[in-house]
Formats: structure tokens, sequence, C-alpha cells
């Protein structure tokens, strides 16, 4: 448990299965970023694994950024979604048949008591390629990591300044996104 953090980035994917990869690689770009111009407050974690786990990982956070690849027909690679906990769908690890889904997760840990955080957001990639065995993006996938690590890094820079949390904990409205041309 994080008591004593405010903000968990949590990249998710799968490093051989190619686009599946791309929030480890956000992750990896952010934190090579906050090494330069670190944020207090701000943990930055990769996994591979969903469901339950991610209320070991996120216990504790007031605020959790999950980036994670999403699966959709007729996709347009490397276009990021801004979603909420309420109208994901399509990630591997976020809403897998064989794990309860972060939604499902977050209400029972809430329910159990467990101090999950008040606000998440999920930057959700659309992937081209998850089925191809290599640790490699395909090129528009990989041009979103570099610009979408930075516009998190400002995000939490602003956070941090201005230190502003909505006590509600409602979430921002869905946005889309589109890989830069």
């Amino acid at each position: 448990m994080h008591i004593n953090t405010h903000t968990a980035v949590l990249g998710l994917g799968n490093p051989i299965l190619c686009d599946d990869a791309v929030g480890l690689r956000v992750a990896e770009e952010l934190e090579r970023l906050l090494s330069a111009d670190p944020i207090p407050g701000v943990v930055v974690m990769q996994s591979t694994r969903a469901g339950f786990e991610l209320i070991d990982m996120l216990s504790g956070f007031h605020h959790a950024v999950i980036v994670d690849c999403l699966q959709v027909p007729e996709p347009v690679p490397g276009r990021i979604r801004e979603l909420s906990l309420a109208d994901f769908s399509g990630s591997a690890r976020l809403n897998s048949a064989h794990e309860v889904n972060i939604t499902t997760a977050f209400t029972l840990a809430r329910q159990m008591g467990a101090p999950m955080p008040q606000t998440v957001e999920i930057y959700a990639i659309e992937a081209g390629d998850t089925a191809t065995f290599t640790e490699n993006l395909t090129p528009q996938v990989a041009a979103v990591v570099g610009p979408l690590a930075q516009q998190l890094l400002s995000s939490l820079s602003r956070a941090a300044v201005s230190d502003c949390r909505p006590v509600d904990g409602s979430a921002p409205q869905p946005q889309v996104f589109y890989p830069p041309e």
C-alpha cells in the first residue's frame, strides 16, 4: 500500500505481443522523463497482470493513470482514447474474460474498505497488431509513445502545482486523441 503517495501511473501490456506492449512503453518513457524532471508523489509502475492484481498495485493512491492498448473493430492504430472506469472496453488486461474487469475490481475493493484511488484516468491506445510475437510496436502505435508520455508529464506537473482533485470523485468526459501525422 502506498499511502504517502498521490498518483500512480500504471502501464499495462505484454512485452512480446507487438502493440499490446504500448502501455509498458509509455510507462518506460514517462519514467525516463521523470528521471530528468521528477514530480513528488508520482510513482510509475508496469504490469502484465490485471483483475485483482490492480487492487494491490493501486491501493493507497489518491489518483491513478492507467495506460493500456485497446482492441476494437476497425481500429485507427495509435489513436488514444481517454476513458473512465465507467466507459472503457476492449483492453486485454482491464477487461479480461479470465479475470474480473477493472470496474468490478475497484467496486469490490472499495466495498471491502481498501483505499482505492478516487479518480482514475485510462488512456487506451488503439492497437493495430496484438497477435504477432515481437518486442516492436507497429510504427503508428510507436509514434504516440513519446507524445503521450510528454502529455502525461505535463498533466502530472500541472496537477502537482495546483493540487486540484475533484472532491466528488468524478471522472473526466471521454476524449479521443488522434495520432500525429
